[in-house]
């Protein structure tokens, strides 16, 4: 799995990856069969262009759109809870699975929660829970050692040992009960009244400045998991004006205590994204105190967020949560990119074969991993894992996303990325049900290649031997 060999410059490298029984129930039972899981295939030859009936992709590199911060996945606690159960040995494999760049597929960004999201198998809490009628605006009462006594310290610090390059982004689902209309972690909004703010953006402080302490840099955080949805468990209705608040106080409270944590606002669906970011953003205060937009693709089509960068060109784009399952899964991704986005986070890493623990309100799909429920240090994984592992083992952080012809659902699509060491890298996807053919035309050269159906193939290629420099 060395990605770092020698390259021939004339040469494009080829992997393959294939979806199975995309998101279907039946993982949960066991494992099955991948026929292509990161499967390295014969090098292709760099050509002169010629005269071909087939898909023809145009990659422009010397158009550069977004830079890349990073993809990868979640530590909640639902994941974090099932590898708590396991061995050392077994848990510290999956983590390689995960973020190791020569064993695995070199995730690179990680989120975390918090206090507890509807995926967890925890009473809901979060590091400031009081008794009914009580408050603590000084924040007396704040502590992280809930997130110490379940592993999720622990499972970062494994985490951030075996790679160290990765950073991490929070998420919080709830402020603590005595700060909201609802008197719960359940629905409700953050109460009005500047000290209820102050006391929010302190809360906040604190948190980052605890993992700090843990050797944990948050690297960034939302203000609150998708604000304009409230349920029954952890959840805040934030409307915008309060979110710009928020923003403002929290923005004073990292500097005066030295703290470089980025603010993403938002973090909700495409479809509200306009109405929700433009009331913070197209003021003054508001924009200085936000660092990016984060989305989820919940509802709304990815083409909001070209509209978004044309508007806020400066204010980088983060797709913080959806789980994506084969092919079309992976053209959402490549769409995600095509559209600004510089991340990608899939949402729970490893359910186990019970579909646990979690109290989200419906039934979740299958997970990257999945662990026994009865032998716990057994697990097995599932295609997503090597589909997801196309882009992250390849794009590196800091490439620039190039243009390029998106193609068609018939015959190919595809996004391509251009890495800091010159390497160029062409994610493809075959949505069909049958082998396509296609060319790649790239600054004088081409290469052909045959990709066969519900298959995504990846081409690393040096823009050197392309560019005729």
């Amino acid at each position: 799995m060395n990605r770092n060999k020698q390259q021939s410059p004339d040469t494009v490298e080829v992997w393959w990856s294939s979806e199975v029984d995309s998101g279907g129930p039946g993982w949960f039972a066991g494992p099955q069969d991948i026929p292509y899981k990161l499967s390295r295939q014969p090098d292709l030859q760099l050509t002169a262009p010629q005269v071909q009936e087939v898909a023809s992709i145009v990659v422009t590199p010397n158009h550069v759109c977004q830079q890349m911060l990073g993809m990868g996945t979640s530590l909640e606690e639902t994941t974090v809870g099932n590898l708590a159960k396991m061995s050392p040995s077994a848990r510290e494999s999956i983590l390689r699975l995960l973020v190791d760049k020569q064993s695995g597929i070199g995730l690179n960004l990680i989120r975390i929660t918090l206090g507890t999201s509807d995926f967890t198998g925890q009473a809901f809490y979060t590091y400031n829970d009081l008794a009914e009628g009580e408050t603590d605006f000084e924040q007396r009462h704040f502590s992280i050692q809930k997130d110490v006594d379940l592993g999720i310290v622990e499972t970062v610090q494994q985490l951030l040992a075996i790679a160290p390059e990765v950073e991490i982004f929070a998420s919080p689902w709830s402020p603590p009960a005595w700060m909201k209309t609802s008197g719960s972690l359940k629905r409700g909004s953050l109460k009005e009244g500047e000290e209820y703010t102050t006391a929010l953006a302190k809360y906040y402080r604190l948190a980052i400045q605890a993992y700090q302490e843990q050797g944990i840099p948050i690297y960034a955080m939302t203000l609150q998991n998708e604000p304009l949805f409230e349920t029954d468990y952890p959840s805040c209705y934030m409307p915008p004006e309060r979110q710009r608040e928020l923003a403002l106080a929290l923005r004073q409270e990292l500097d005066r205590h030295g703290l470089t944590t980025e603010l993403w606002i938002f973090d909700h669906n495409f479809s509200d994204a306009w109405d929700y970011v433009t009331p913070i953003l197209n003021k003054g205060e508001g924009y200085a105190a936000v660092d990016g937009i984060a989305l989820h693709d919940y509802k709304g089509s990815p083409e909001v967020m070209s509209e978004l960068h044309a508007a806020y060109p400066h204010k980088p784009i983060y797709l913080t949560e959806r789980s994506l399952w084969g092919t079309a899964g992976a053209d959402r991704m490549a769409q995600y990119f095509r559209n600004y986005a510089s991340s990608y986070n899939a949402w729970v890493t490893m359910l186990d074969s019970n579909i646990s623990p979690h109290q989200w309100l419906g039934t979740p799909g299958p997970t990257m991993f999945i662990q026994d429920a009865i032998d716990v240090d057994r697990y097995w994984i599932i295609p997503e894992y090597y589909l997801l592992g196309q882009f992250t083992r390849f794009v590196e952080p800091e490439a620039f996303r190039v243009a390029s012809d998106y193609g068609s659902h018939s015959t190919v699509t595809n996004v391509v990325f251009h890495n800091p060491d010159g390497s160029l890298i062409a994610v493809v996807i075959n949505q069909s049900e049958s082998e396509q053919e296609f060319r790649m035309l790239c600054e004088g050269w081409q290469f052909a290649a045959k990709l066969p159906a519900k298959t995504v193939g990846t081409y690393r290629w040096q823009r050197t031997a392309a560019g005729k420099e």
